[in-house]
Order: structure tokens, then sequence, then C-alpha cells
């Protein structure tokens, strides 16, 4: 297949590792349909793959249709979803959170991935292409204030798990990215103090002030890594950016 003829779909692509993602994806030749509530930056291209734009809600049902006609309209094969796109919201603990914030945490987190991907999987069979959900190690180790996050990204790897059994002429995997120089950071360090627990917070302060937060174009690269080259064997796997598995593609 023509990379050039081949399309990449990315939610979340304005900024932090959604656009690291995205611009990776034009440095491999391959077009990228970027997702996001907001005009993304403009993304540069060494190759003669195209960044093509599409302002849409991933909780908007009539968007999902934008999306899947965005990327019918275009031709292309559409060989990968990256479902990237998710909230930190709420900070707070049980005892204080309002219920309805927990709502669209799962709406953003866990609904939005499954509606997005229904709406693709016709697209994504034909090009026996792959699935990569970004998640979390809040998916499998608490945080104090975090319960929403925490329990959405542990259902989206459950959800990807399913995937993977449902479908068997796809690849689903979920990726760790790590600790990240995003905007998350600066939401944690801004507002995370007072529902986190004090060692919890503290660790992402020092991270931060020691210089030690991972680039957004690290995790980027093992994303499209898992989305041009993972084998089936990989599939409902959850996996962090820097596991040996990623590490033995193309060797």
């Amino acid at each position: 297949m023509s990379s050039t003829k081949s399309l990449a779909i990315v939610t979340g692509a304005s900024r932090g590792i959604g656009k690291a993602i995205a611009q990776e994806f034009l440095h491999q030749g391959i077009n990228v349909l970027g997702v996001s509530r907001s005009t993304p930056a403009t993304l540069e291209s060494t190759t003669d793959a195209k960044f093509i734009p599409c302002i849409a809600d991933v909780t908007n049902p009539d968007d999902l249709v934008r999306i899947l006609e965005a990327a019918q309209h275009t031709g292309m094969s559409v060989i990968a979803l990256i479902n990237n796109a998710g909230t930190l919201d709420p900070i707070s603990k049980i005892c204080d959170v309002d219920l309805d914030s927990w709502r669209q945490s799962f709406e953003v987190n866990v609904v939005a991935v499954v509606a997005l991907t229904q709406r693709l999987l016709p697209l994504l069979r034909a090009s026996k292409g792959r699935v990569i959900n970004i998640s979390s190690g809040a998916a499998i180790g608490a945080y104090q204030g975090w319960a929403a996050y925490c329990a959405s990204k542990a259902a989206l790897n459950m959800v990807t798990q399913s995937i993977a059994m449902e479908e068997p002429e796809i690849v689903a995997i979920a990726l760790r990215p790590g600790v990240v120089d995003t905007d998350m950071q600066t939401v944690i360090r801004s507002m995370g103090q007072d529902a986190m627990r004090e060692d919890q917070f503290a660790k992402f302060q020092a991270l931060y002030s020691e210089g030690t937060l991972l680039q957004p174009e690290l995790p980027a690269r093992a994303v499209v890594r898992l989305a041009l080259e993972a084998p089936k064997s990989m599939s409902g796997m959850f996996v962090s950016w820097n596991s040996p598995e990623i590490e033995q593609l193309s060797k």
C-alpha cells in the first residue's frame, strides 16, 4: 500500500501528544486527519503527506458523522485510528466530586472512543488497520483525587481488549505514554494540590522542577511505530511507550 494513499486519524491533534503524533505520521509519509475542538497549529511535513484538519468534538454524535465523512472524502485507506483526546477532570476526592463531572469524564475518555471506533470499523477492517488508545499508568495505579481519570483509563484498557477479541482483522493496543510535558501537567500543578495526596503531588512537582518530564515526541514515535508495524500478537495489550515489544519492532 502506498503511504501517500494512507490516512491516520488522530483525535486531540491540536496540541500535546496528539500534535506530536500527527507530526510523526507526516514525517513517515502518512496523511493525517487531525481531529480537535480547536484549529491546530500548522504542522510541517518533509514528505508529500498532508495534514487535514477536522474541527469536531468527539462527544458530539453529529461530529462523529462528520469525522467519518471527512475520512471517506479523502479517498484514502484509513490504516490507523489514534484515540488520544482525553480529560483529567475532575480532580476531586470521591466524597466531594460532582457526579456530572464524572459522567463527562467517561463520555470523553471511554464512550467517545467506543463511538468513534464503531463508526470507523468498516474502514479499519478493510485496511486491516490498527487502533491505538492512549491510556495511562493511572489505569493500573490509583492517585488520590483522580478517581474519574483512573477509572476511565482502566475502562479504556478493557475496551481495547474487547476490540481485540471482537475484531480479528484489527490490531488494538492501549499505550501508556509516560509523564509527558503537556497541558495536563500544568493542570496538575495548578489545581491538584488540594485533592491529591501530598507525596503524589510532590512527585509531579519534582518532575517539572528537575526537567525530567518526557517530551511529547518520545511517546509519539512509539505510537506511530505501533500504528504502522504492531503485529497481531500484540492486539489487546497495554504497553508503555518504552516497552521491549515496541523496541523490537523493525528489528
